[in-house]
C-alpha cells in the first residue's frame, strides 16, 4: 500500500528505498525507526523498476494512518498459529518430558511463535525489528537442535551430544554483535544480514540431516515418521517459499505473510510422532496436505497478484483500495474451500488405488470366510490377502490352543526359520498381556516406554525371533484368539495407516470366523460321541424292545396255557383210558385165541379204541402245531403264507378262552397269499384276539374280515364290547399305556403290533365308539420286501 503523500511525490508499488537520510536503507533493523522524528521530513532515495533514481522529502506518518482492517485480521490470524505453535509444543513437553524430542520442539516452537506473532506488525510493535533480529539466528539453532533430535538422532550427536549447544552459542554471538553494532562499528545492515544468513544456512543444513539420515535409516522404524516431518515442512514452507520466490523474479512485494497461517501443520504433525511415536498414516497425510497445500499456494499467489495490482485495477472505477482488499479477501475465503475440494479430489483418485484393491480384499475375504470352517484355512486365506493384496514378504499365524491357553503358529507364507515356526508363547508372557490389554496392532518401538526392562526385552525378544514389524492380535469379545505377525513389504516401504485398517479388518473377520470354526469342531465332536451314544442307546433299545417283546409273547403264552393246558389233558386222558382198556382187550384176545374161541367183538372193540385214541392224538398234534408258529415271530425269514391260516392257527388256540361265551364269525374275502413275518403277524393276530376277549367278559361276538385293497389286504377285528373312550382313544398304541389293572396288563401289546405293522410297511388304525364295541384295521402289502 502506498500512502497519499507517497504517491503525491512520485512513488508507485514495486518501488525500492535505497537510502534514507543519506544512509543505506536496511528493511530490518532497530536504528530505522530511532531516527524518525515526527513532523521533520526524511529524505528518502527511491529506485523505479526500471533503475532510475530520484529523492523524495516526505514527513514521517502517524501509526494510526498506517492502521488497515485487513492487516489486523492477518495479524490477529498469525497470532492464533503462533498461539497454536507454542501450545504445541508445551502440550508435547507436558505430556512426555522424558524424551529428548519434546524439548526439543519447545524451544523450536517457542521461536517459531516469536517470529510470527511480530512479522507483520513491525513498524507498529515498539522493538519488533530488534526481535526479529536476536531471533533469527535462534530460529537457526533451535532448527539443528530439533532435526538432530527427532526423529532419527545421528550418530555422531549420539557420540558428540554436545554438539547440538554450538548452534546456540553462534546465535549468542550474533545476538550480541547485534546489540553492539553500533559501539563496534560495523557497517550498517551486516548483523542483520548474518542473523538471517545464519538462520538459512542452519535451516538447510538441518534438512540435509534429516534427508542423510532417512537414506540412512531407510529400513529402520523411524523412516515413515522422518517422511511425515518432512512432509509437514514442505506443505508449511512451500507456500511462503513459493511466494519469496515470485517476490525474487518481479521485484515486486507481496503479502508472504498469508503463507505463514498455513505453518502450524508442521508443530502438529511433530508432536503427534512425539507423543504417540506410532507409525504414521502417510499416505492419508499426504492426501489431505497435498490438497490444503495446492489450495493454500494458489489462492496465496491468486490473492497476492490481485493485492499487488489492486490500484491499478480499481483506480479507473474510483473505488478505494482499502475496500478492494476487502472484496479480494471475502472472495479468496470463498473460493479456498471449492478449490480445496477440488484439489482433494485429484489427490484422492491418485492416492486410492491400493485402497480400492484393499476394499476388494476385504469383500472376498469377509464372502469366503462365511463358509470357512477349517482354522488351518482360515490362516492360509488370511495370508493370501496379506501376502498378495499387501504385498507382505511373509506372514505368520498363530492361534490360542484352548487347552494348554499356548499360542502356537499354524499357518505361515515366506522363509521363517525353526525358531521361528517352533515359538510358544504362554498366557502369562508380557507381549500376552500387552497384546490382550492395549487391544490394538503393536510395533516393536511400541515398548520403548515399559518401565519393566524384563519385561520389555522379553516383548522385543518375540519381534526379534518371528523377524516382523507389526503383531496385530484377534480378538473375540474379551478373548485374545490369536495372533497375525507380519513383515516388511516386498517394495520395501513400511506399514502405512490403510494396511494397518486392512488387518485390523481381517482381524476382525477371522475373529468371528475362528470361533465359529471352534464351536463347529466341537459340535461335530459332540456328534461323535452322541452318534456313538446313540448306537449304544439304540443297541440297549433294541435289546430292551426284545426283552419286552418276548416277555409279551410269553405273558400271551401264560394267558394260553391253562386253555391250551385243559385242551390238552382231555384228550391225552381219552388216549390214556383207551389204552388201558386196550391192554384188557389185548388180553382177552390173547385168551379167545389160545382158547379157539370167536375173536371179532374183541377186535372190533380194539379197532374202535384205536381210532378215538388216533383222534385224539390228532387234536392233540393239532394243538402242538398250533402252538409251534407262537415261538416263531422273531423268525426274521420272509415267507410266503394264508393269512387265514394264520388266523384260524391263532383262533384254534385261542379255542379254550371263546369256550360258548364268545362267538366267532369269519368274513373271509379272496385275498392273495402274501409274503411277510408270518411269525409276528400272529403276535399281532393273537393280542387283537386276547383284547376282544378281555373287552367281552360277558360275551360276545368277533367279526373278522379280509378283503382285497390296491394296496394289498385290509384285515377287520371287531368285537362288540363296551367300546374305547374318546379321551384315551388316541393313547392306545403308546408304550405301557393300558386301562387293565396293575399285574394283569403291561400296555406292550398294541405299542409292539403297531411297531409290527409299520416294518411291515402297513397300517393300523383303530375306530371305536362307547357302547358300540371297537373294529382294529389292519391294512398290508402283497410282499414286504419291496418296502423300502
Amino acid at each position: 500500500m502506498v500512502h497519499p503523500s507517497a504517491e503525491a511525490a512520485g512513488i508507485a508499488i514495486g518501488d525500492r528505498v535505497v537510502a534514507l537520510d543519506g544512509r543505506p536503507f536496511i528493511p530490518i533493523s532497530h536504528r530505522s525507526d530511532a531516527e524518525l522524528r515526527p513532523g521533520v521530513p526524511s529524505r528518502y532515495e527511491i529506485e523505479k523498476p526500471d533503475g532510475r533514481r530520484f529523492t523524495a522529502e516526505l514527513p514521517p506518518v502517524p501509526i494510526a494512518e498506517l492502521y488497515r482492517p485487513f492487516d489486523s485480521l492477518v495479524h490477529g490470524l498469525l497470532l492464533v498459529v503462533a498461539i497454536i505453535y507454542l501450545g504445541t509444543g508445551a502440550v508435547v513437553y507436558w505430556l512426555r518430558p522424558e524424551r529428548s524430542g519434546a524439548w526439543a520442539l519447545l524451544l523450536f516452537c517457542s521461536t517459531l511463535a516469536v517470529q510470527l506473532a511480530i512479522t507483520l506488525h513491525t513498524d507498529h510493535i515498539p522493538g519488533a525489528t530488534l526481535h526479529l533480529l536476536v531471533n533469527a539466528p535462534l530460529i537457526g539453532a533451535t532448527t539443528f537442535h530439533l532435526f538432530t533430535t527427532y526423529p532419527m538422532q545421528p550418530g555422531w550427536v549420539v557420540r558428540h551430544p554436545r554438539i547440538q549447544v554450538l548452534p546456540y552459542l553462534g546465535a549468542g554471538l550474533l545476538v550480541a554483535l547485534s546489540l553492539a553494532e553500533g559501539r563496534l562499528g560495523l557497517p550498517p545492515g551486516l548483523c542483520s544480514e548474518l542473523a538471517f544468513f545464519y538462520m538459512a544456512s542452519l535451516v538447510w543444513l538441518s534438512l540435509g540431516i534429516l534427508a542423510v539420515e532417512r537414506r540412512r535409516h531407510r529400513d529402520g522404524p523411524m523412516r515413515e515418521a522422518a517422511d511425515v516431518v518432512t512432509l509437514a515442512a514442505v506443505v508449511s514452507f512451500v507456500p511462503v517459499l513459493a511466494v519469496f520466490l515470485v517476490e525474487w523474479m518481479t521485484q515486486k512485494p507481496y503479502p508472504f505473510y498469508l503463507a505463514l497461517l498455513w505453518t502450524f501443520v508442521f508443530p502438529v504433525a511433530v508432536g503427534y510422532g512425539i507423543v504417540y511415536r506410532q507409525l504414521f498414516d502417510l499416505r492419508n497425510v499426504a492426501r489431505s496436505s497435498a490438497a490444503y497445500g495446492i489450495a493454500s499456494i494458489g489462492i496465496t499467489g491468486a490473492f497476492a497478484l490481485l493485492i499487488t495490482f489492486a490500484d491499478s485495477l480499481v483506480s479507473d472505477f474510483g473505488v478505494s483500495t482499502r475496500s478492494a482488499q476487502v472484496a479480494l479477501l471475502f472472495i479468496a475465503i470463498l473460493l479456498f474451500n471449492p478449490v480445496r475440494d477440488r484439489m482433494q479430489s485429484l489427490a484422492d483418485r491418485f492416492f486410492d488405488r491400493d485402497r480400492a484393491a484393499y476394499r476388494v480384499a476385504v469383500r472376498e475375504i469377509s464372502e469366503a470366510m462365511v463358509s470357512m470352517l477349517s482354522l488351518g484355512e482360515i490362516a492360509d486365506r488370511i495370508l493370501v490377502a496379506l501376502t498378495d493384496t499387501m504385498g507382505v514378504e511373509r506372514a505368520i499365524v498363530l492361534l490360542v490352543e484352548d487347552e494348554e491357553r499356548m499360542l502356537r503358529p499354524i499357518a505361515s507364507r515366506g522363509e521363517w526359520d525353526d525358531a521361528a515356526l517352533s515359538l510358544e508363547i504362554s498366557s502369562d508372557h508380557p507381549i500376552w498381556k500387552q497384546l490382550w490389554m492395549r487391544r490394538e496392532d503393536l510395533t516393536r518401538s511400541d515398548f520403548d516406554d515399559e518401565h519393566d526392562l524384563e519385561s520389555r526385552e522379553a516383548c522385543r525378544d518375540v519381534y526379534d525371533t518371528l523377524e516382523v514389524e507389526l503383531l496385530v492380535p484377534i480378538l473375540y469379545g474379551v478373548d485374545l484368539l490369536g495372533v497375525i505377525a507380519v513383515g516388511r513389504k516386498l517394495s520395501g516401504d513400511r506399514l502405512a495407516g490403510d494396511d494397518r485398517l486392512l488387518l485390523r479388518t481381517l482381524a476382525n473377520q477371522s475373529s468371528i470366523a475362528i470361533e465359529n470354526a471352534k464351536a463347529f469342531d466341537e459340535i461335530a465332536k459332540l456328534n461323535e460321541t452322541l452318534e456313538a451314544r446313540v448306537e449304544e442307546r439304540t443297541n440297549e433299545l433294541r435289546e430292551i424292545q426284545g426283552q419286552l417283546m418276548q416277555a409279551e409273547k410269553m405273558k400271551s403264552l401264560g394267558q394260553l396255557v391253562a386253555g391250551v393246558a385243559h385242551e390238552l389233558n382231555n384228550p391225552i386222558g381219552f388216549v390214556h383210558a383207551n389204552l388201558q382198556l386196550l391192554d384188557e382187550y389185548v388180553q382177552k384176545l390173547t385168551d379167545a385165541q389160545a382158547q379157539g374161541a370167536d375173536t371179532t367183538r374183541i377186535r372190533e372193540a380194539i379197532a374202535k379204541l384205536i381210532l378215538r385214541s388216533r383222534e385224539g392224538t390228532q387234536r392233540v398234534k393239532k394243538i402242538v402245531q398250533d402252538l409251534r408258529t407262537f415261538p416263531r415271530m422273531d423268525q426274521a425269514e420272509i415267507q410266503e403264507v394264508s393269512l387265514h391260516e394264520e388266523i384260524d392257527r391263532n383262533l384254534a388256540l385261542m379255542e379254550p378262552r371263546f369256550k360258548t361265551r364268545i362267538r366267532v364269525e369269519k368274513h373271509y374275502g379272496d385275498v392273495p397269499r402274501v409274503r411277510c413275518y408270518a411269525g409276528q403277524l400272529n403276535q399281532v393276530f393273537l393280542n387283537l384276539l386276547m383284547n376282544a376277549c378281555d373287552a367281552m367278559e360277558e360275551g360276545g361276538t368277533i367279526h373278522i374280515t379280509t378283503r382285497r385293497i390296491p394296496e394289498g389286504v385290509r384285515l377287520e377285528f371287531a368285537d362288540d364290547g363296551p367300546g374305547i373312550p374318546e379321551e384315551i382313544r388316541s393313547r392306545i398304541f403308546d408304550p405301557f399305556f393300558t386301562t387293565k389293572p396293575v399285574g394283569v396288563g403291561t400296555g406292550l401289546g398294541l405299542s409292539l403290533s403297531h411297531g409290527i405293522i409299520e416294518r411291515h410297511g402297513g397300517r393300523i388304525s383303530v375306530e371305536s365308539e362307547p357302547g358300540q364295541g371297537t373294529t382294529f384295521a389292519i391294512e398290508l402289502p402283497l410282499d414286504v420286501s419291496l418296502v423300502s
